[in-house]
């Protein structure tokens, strides 16, 4: 055979096949409007159920704005009902229709119902190759990111793992308020609304936290100890779980620990004047002129003036003879 001509060795073929590389390069340009292209997938089941019984949840990004949301779910054959609430909830609150569907080939996406749902809809279904999770990244991306942050505050926290969907909710809520490259350094929620988010009352998940409670006797406490565990929009309030009931509720009167020991609760003015208060209370011991002549010293002195303790003053104690002084001469 010719060396210049190219022959196809089935054998080499059956041996060495490997995955070919997905392009990185995107398959089209971003969406121009919200609900342009649509981004979901689903993730379960969760080795334990959360509160109410949930085993997965799914998540819709949309590809503009990159704002996510997330749907618990007890079987994923619920997919359908949550997508048609996230439609509505898109054409209800921003006007926006949805004309793109990418997800896997995941049979809550294929099911007759919801296909004919979507022509009905005049909606397009973008589906990925089987067995190649790569081309729906922004979607694997995302639950990979959920799940990884729903580990950190389970662990941190010790609270049980059953809240991994309260944990989930909070996650996302997050997510569409930091900002990201996504949309040119803004946050998801500020791409979508055009207003930055209220990031006021926010805490660390599994924070002890003290609600007030109504009733009792004229003795008894006025506060119960719970855990804050997120916000909740609908009502301006805080989801609070009491670990002796294990439920879950929503309370607007709470109280935090905003002692020395968690200074990283504090924000805005509370942090100013702490931060006030303990510089006035730093003890700047009298300095050379070389101190006073440079302000940086100064500076310098009082942010080490609560952490190393005052030296001693030395004093002078006679040391013992050594052994050569009483060896006989």
């Amino acid at each position: 055979m010719p060396s210049g001509d190219l022959h196809f060795c089935k054998s080499c073929t059956y041996a060495k096949a490997t995955r070919k590389s997905v392009p990185k390069v995107r398959e089209g340009d971003r969406a121009t409007e919200f609900g342009g292209e649509v981004h979901s997938n689903v993730w379960g089941p969760s080795p334990v159920e959360s509160k109410g019984g949930k085993c997965y949840y799914i998540t819709f990004t949309d590809d503009k704005t990159q704002l996510t949301h997330l749907y618990l779910l007890a079987r994923k054959n619920e997919a359908f009902e949550s997508y048609k609430d996230y439609e509505a909830w898109c054409s209800t609150q921003l006007g926006a229709k949805i004309k793109i569907l990418h997800s896997d080939r995941g049979g809550e996406y294929l099911g007759q119902e919801f296909i004919l749902y979507l022509n009905s809809q005049g909606m397009a279904q973008k589906l990925n190759v089987h067995d190649t999770p790569q081309h729906s990244s922004i979607a694997e991306r995302h639950n990979r990111t959920i799940v990884e942050h729903i580990r950190a505050p389970l662990h941190a926290s010790g609270l049980p793992k059953y809240l991994w969907g309260e944990a989930a909710w909070h996650v996302v809520w997050l997510l569409n308020r930091t900002s990201t490259k996504a949309v040119d350094g803004k946050t998801p929620y500020e791409a979508a609304f055009g207003k930055k988010p209220d990031l006021r009352g926010i805490h660390e998940w599994g924070e002890k936290v003290w609600v007030r409670v109504e009733g009792g006797n004229k003795l008894g406490g006025r506060v119960r100890e719970g855990r804050w565990i997120g916000v909740n929009d609908k009502s301006k309030g805080i989801r609070v779980y009491w670990p002796d009931k294990k439920t879950v509720s929503v309370e607007h009167n709470v109280y935090y620990d905003k002692t020395c020991s968690s200074i990283s609760q504090l924000e805005g003015e509370e942090l100013e004047e702490f931060v006030e208060m303990k510089i006035d209370e730093l003890v700047i011991p009298p300095s050379s002129s070389n101190s006073t002549s440079n302000p940086s010293h100064i500076q310098l002195s009082a942010s080490h003036a609560t952490r190393d303790p005052p030296s001693e003053p030395s004093m002078d104690v006679e040391k013992p003879p050594s052994e050569a002084e009483t060896r006989p001469r």
